[in-house]
This record gives structure tokens, sequence and C-alpha cells, in this order.
């Protein structure tokens, strides 16, 4: 009996043998399933890596947009605080510029005043028409020199009283009341900025 079992389990797979035979395909269709199994596997972690490379490279470009936006905000506030500099710059150094010839002029004012004095005083004195005339054309030439920077005389005698041009220091009763009826020193402005308001008598009524 023993003897027969291991005939049987030793017989070959023939054609004859159906038995044996339908093993054998039972054994080829199980690789078959198996084989396409791991080929599917393989395709679908294929297409999960490819979204996977999808997304990174989505996440990538969106990372790429904002850091490009944000650089250019900055560089669009750096321009504008560059140019918002710049014009500070300019109105700085021209407002300086504008002040320091304010204060020259201003500070020259008392020569403009004594000039004027030595006509009035040369006029009044006999003979001294040639003297006047020599002054008057020294006043004349530091004038016109200053007129290139916006020097100007603030307009008084017979105006109307502005306070924002005039310092009234005496008052005497007039037929037009607020007039200027005298100026005691001359008032002088440079590029519609005063530098000196005029000393003047005002008219007042009764």
């Amino acid at each position: 009996m023993k003897k027969e079992k291991k005939d049987r389990r030793e017989t070959p797979v023939t054609p004859e043998n159906p038995a044996t035979a339908q093993g054998a395909d039972i054994d080829d269709g199980a690789m078959d399933a198996q084989v396409v199994s791991e080929a599917g596997q393989e395709e679908a972690a294929a297409e999960a890596a490819s979204e996977a490379s999808i997304a990174e490279w989505q996440a990538a470009l969106e990372l790429a947009v904002k850091q490009r936006d944000e650089l250019k905000d900055q560089l669009l506030r750096s321009q504008a605080d560059f140019q918002n500099f710049k014009r500070r710059n300019q109105t700085a150094r021209s407002d300086g510029y504008d002040d320091g010839v304010r204060e020259t002029i201003a500070a020259m004012l008392p020569a403009i005043d004594n000039l004027e004095r030595a006509i009035d005083a040369a006029e009044k004195h006999e003979g001294g028409e040639a003297l006047a005339e020599g002054v008057k054309m020294t006043l004349n030439s530091l004038t016109e020199s200053l007129r290139r920077f916006g020097f100007e005389e603030v307009p008084a005698l017979g105006e109307t009283f502005d306070p924002e041009k005039h310092n009234a220091v005496m008052r005497e009763v007039g037929e037009e009341p607020g007039k200027v009826l005298e100026v005691f020193q001359k008032g002088y402005k440079v590029k519609d900025r005063i530098i000196r308001y005029a000393m003047v008598k005002v008219a007042v009524e009764e």
C-alpha cells in the first residue's frame, strides 16, 4: 500500500494523466493573475507618484508666484520711498537755498536804508546833487542785483493797511480810515515772503 501511494505521487504530468494536467493549468492561471495584479499595482503606484509630482509642482509654482508678488510690492514701495525722498530732498534744498537768500538780503537792508538816507541828506544839502546822483547809481545797482533773487519793495504809501505786510506804529485821524499816510521804514519781500514789514502811519476815524 505504501508503495502504491509513492508511485502515485511520483507520477509525471502527461497528456495521459488529465488530473495532473488540470492542476498545472490552475497553477499557470494563478501566476498570470499575480502578474496582472503586480502590473496593476505598479501602474497605480506610478499614477500616484505622477499625481504627487503634479501637486508638488503646483505648490512650488504658487509659492514662486507669491514670492514674486511680494518682491514686486517691495520694489514698488522702495521706488515710491525713493521718489518721496528725492522730492523731500529737493524741497529741503530749495527751501534751504531760499532761506539763505532771504537771510542774506535781510542782512543787507540796513545798508540800503543808509544809502537812501545819504541820498535824502545830499539832496537837502546845497551843491549835493552830484553826490546824490552817485549814491543813487550805487543804490540802483545794488537793488537791481538783488531783484534777480526775487527782491521787491512792499507797496505801502497810499495803500490800504494790511497787517500781513505793514506794521502800524502810529495812527492819525484821516479822511480815509485804513489808508497808509506815511512810511517810516520801507518793507521788502523775497519771492512773496516778507523779510521786513513796512513801518507806517495809518489813518483812523475821529
